[in-house]
C-alpha cells in the first residue's frame, strides 16, 4: 500500500494542495477526481517521486517499479512501434523473445500489422494504444495515468477504457489516475478520492459498489451514484 500523509504544495505564494490524505492498495485502480486545474497532476507527480511536496510524506513506494501514461502518448518519434516497447524492456532478454513479447502485446491491443510504422504514421487513438502497450509491458508495481483518454472521442475513450480494464486483469498493478471525468471514474476505478478546487483537499472518499462486469452507463445503480457525484460535490 502506498499512503500520502497531509500533502501540501506551495508554488511561490499559491497553494495548491492542501493537506492531501489518500491511500493507493495492491490490485486497485484508484481514481483521482477533481475540476480541471486543481492539482491532480501535481499530486501525481509528487506520489511517484516527480516533484517534492512542501510539506507532508509518501510512504510506500520505495523500490517500486512504476510505469506512466500520459495525456499525450510521448512516443519516440524515431523508433517503430515495436522499437517503442523493445525499448523498455530490460538488456537481458534475448532478442528474438524480446520480438515476440512485443509482438503479443502489439496483437492486444488491435495493433498487428503496424510494427514497422513510426508514430507519425499512426492515429491518435492508434499512438494512445501503442502508449498504453508499452506501460503494460513492463511488469509495474503501479501504473499513474494522467488523464490519458482526455483528447480522444466519446467512442475511442469507450474503447480505450475497455482496452485498459482488459490488459490490467492480466496482472492487475496498482493503478492511479486522475480525471475530472465522472463516467471514466466509475468505469474503471474500485475507489474514488473527490478533489475541491484549489487549493485542492480531499471532500469525499468513495468506494465503488459495482464490480467490474457490472459498470455501464445503463445500470441504474451507476447512474444513481454519477448524480450524487455532479449533485453533491462536483457542483457544490
Amino acid at each position: 500500500m502506498v499512503k500520502l500523509i497531509d500533502i501540501h504544495k506551495r508554488y511561490q505564494s499559491v497553494d495548491v494542495l492542501d493537506g492531501i490524505d489518500m491511500e493507493f492498495e495492491e490490485g486497485m485502480i484508484t481514481a483521482i477526481l477533481g475540476p480541471s486545474g486543481c492539482g491532480k497532476t501535481t499530486l501525481l507527480s509528487i506520489t511517484a517521486g516527480l516533484i517534492e511536496p512542501t510539506r507532508g510524506e509518501v510512504l510506500g513506494m520505495e523500490s517500486k517499479k512504476t510505469g506512466f501514461i500520459f495525456q499525450e502518448p510521448r512516443l519516440l518519434p524515431w523508433k517503430t512501434a515495436v522499437q517503442n516497447l523493445e525499448f523498455v524492456l530490460p538488456d537481458n532478454i534475448e532478442k528474438t523473445v524480446k520480438k515476440q513479447i512485443c509482438c503479443d502485446i502489439l496483437k492486444q491491443v488491435g495493433l498487428s500489422g503496424f510494427e514497422k510504422h513510426y508514430p507519425s504514421q499512426l492515429s491518435g487513438g492508434m499512438s494512445q494504444r501503442l502508449a498504453m502497450a508499452r506501460a503494460f509491458i513492463v511488469d509495474s508495481d503501479i501504473l499513474f495515468m494522467d488523464e490519458p483518454f482526455q483528447f480522444l472521442d466519446l467512442k475511442r475513450r469507450g474503447q480505450m477504457i475497455e482496452l485498459l480494464i482488459s490488459l490490467w486483469l492480466k496482472r492487475k498493478p496498482a493503478v492511479v489516475i486522475v480525471t475530472h471525468d465522472v463516467h471514466e471514474a466509475l468505469l474503471l476505478s474500485d475507489k474514488i478520492y473527490i478533489l475541491s478546487d484549489k487549493p485542492a483537499k480531499v471532500i469525499k472518499e468513495i468506494r465503488n459498489p459495482m464490480p467490474f462486469g457490472s459498470r455501464s452507463v445503463k445500470n441504474a445503480e451507476f447512474y444513481k451514484l454519477e448524480q450524487e457525484i455532479i449533485n453533491d460535490y462536483l457542483l457544490r
